[in-house]
């Protein structure tokens, strides 16, 4: 978060980068992540190092990420799993896996759309009217 505060750029700038970066935890990039989430901030005028900050920051927290992407989707499609896996035979399985694949998809977009607005604006406000009290708080009080 210290880092974060430090960078000397726009509040719009850092609360975009780091929204993309976060958001990049959504979607499957096997291992390409922390690339991904400096690149893309890029494309839409944020900062690359909030975005960085961002994707390494909730890394840890992809697999609960896969597993909203999948209930989201699940809940806004009305599929049971359960049922279908159970009564599934050989060519019912791949039916099964387009349906878990659709569930993911629908999910995941809701998701980015959702956590993008949401944590955009958190960042944003935190940046804009914490930042500065921050920092002196952190010079006044710590022994860096």
């Amino acid at each position: 978060m210290l880092r974060l505060l430090r960078i000397k750029d726009k509040e719009h700038s850092i609360a975009i980068g780091f929204s993309i970066g976060v958001l990049i935890n959504f979607i499957p990039t096997f291992g390409f992540g922390p690339v991904l989430s400096t690149i893309s901030p890029k494309l839409v005028k944020g900062n690359p190092i909030a975005g960085f900050i961002g994707g390494v920051a909730f890394i840890w927290a992809f697999p609960f990420m896969f597993l909203l992407n999948v209930i989201v989707g699940k809940l806004l499609l009305h599929v049971s799993f359960a049922r279908a896996v159970q009564a599934a035979s050989e060519p019912a399985v791949m039916e099964v896996g387009f349906k878990l694949g659709k569930a993911f998809f629908l999910g995941m977009t809701v998701n980015l759309i959702f956590f993008g607005i949401a944590i955009y604006f958190v960042v944003y406000v935190i940046v804009k009217k914490f930042r500065r009290e921050a920092l002196m708080f952190v010079y006044k009080h710590w022994k860096i």
